[in-house]
Order: structure tokens, then C-alpha cells, then sequence
């Protein structure tokens, strides 16, 4: 796999988990809910946002102008982390309380954001992984 083609996917990884925490925000909060519940659900949003910014910019920019984007790839990493943490979690509420208002994943409106969630940090960290990879193996031959 190219560097580009990782650059590619990140970009697809961070697309999919745009749609995923915005869809489980929406798809999680009950409908009664206090004001505050979904604002809660928009701080990973928010965060996404501010970390995928500099990811974003550093596709459009000049060759040989890198802008420093280490913290927002440890920022979004964190989030994916986190990201499959909750999913997990809401699974397994759904698959232990069979009543159909209880929190969890149950239906398939429910597994639509999940499947997105895993596909997104799942994509994410598989690249990351692969681009950290790929730099020190560029490192280690470029110093032989």
C-alpha cells in the first residue's frame, strides 16, 4: 500500500466516523432527554473536527511544507480508541437486556452508526499503523 493510498483511506476513515458519531449521537439520545444529553453526544463531533482540520489542510498543501499534524493523529487515534471502547459496550448492553427501551444496540436502525463506528476507527488505526510503519522502515533505510 502507497503512502497515498493511506493518506486516501484516513480520509474515508475520517469521513466514516464523522457519520457514525453524528448518527449515534442522534440514533443514542432518547427523544426525552434533558437539552444537555445531546450536547454531550456533540463533544467527540467537535473534537473530530478540530483534529481532522489539520489532516485535511495537509492534503492541500505544497510539497515540502509539512505542517505539523503529529497531535491530531494522536487525537483522532485516542477518539477511535474510544470509539470502539463505546460501541463495544453498547453491544454488548443491547445483546444482555433483551427490553427493546433499554440502552444497547438492538435494532438495525441501531447496528447502521455501530458498523459505521467499527469500519471508521477500525480503517483509522489500520492506517495509522501502516504510516507509522512505513516511516520507520523509510527511516531505518534511508540511515543504512
Amino acid at each position: 500500500m502507497k503512502t497515498n493510498t493511506a493518506s486516501k483511506l484516513q480520509i474515508a476513515a475520517i469521513l466514516l466516523l464523522f457519520a457514525g458519531w453524528g448518527w449515534t449521537g442522534g440514533n443514542f439520545t432518547p427523544s426525552d432527554a434533558p437539552f444537555i444529553n445531546p450536547l454531550l453526544h456533540c463533544i467527540p463531533l467537535v473534537l473530530l473536527m478540530l483534529f481532522s482540520l489539520p489532516i485535511l489542510q495537509l492534503r492541500g498543501t505544497l510539497k515540502g511544507t509539512r505542517p505539523n499534524t503529529k497531535w491530531a493523529f494522536i487525537g483522532i487515534s485516542i477518539l477511535a480508541v474510544i470509539g470502539i471502547i463505546g460501541t463495544t459496550v453498547l453491544v454488548f448492553l443491547g445483546a444482555s437486556n433483551p427490553d427493546p427501551n433499554a440502552v444497547g444496540v438492538k435494532t438495525l436502525e441501531d447496528w447502521f452508526p455501530t458498523v459505521m463506528m467499527y469500519a471508521g476507527n477500525l480503517l483509522w488505526l489500520g492506517t495509522v499503523m501502516f504510516s507509522r510503519q512505513h516511516s520507520l522502515e523509510t527511516n531505518v533505510a534511508t540511515t543504512h
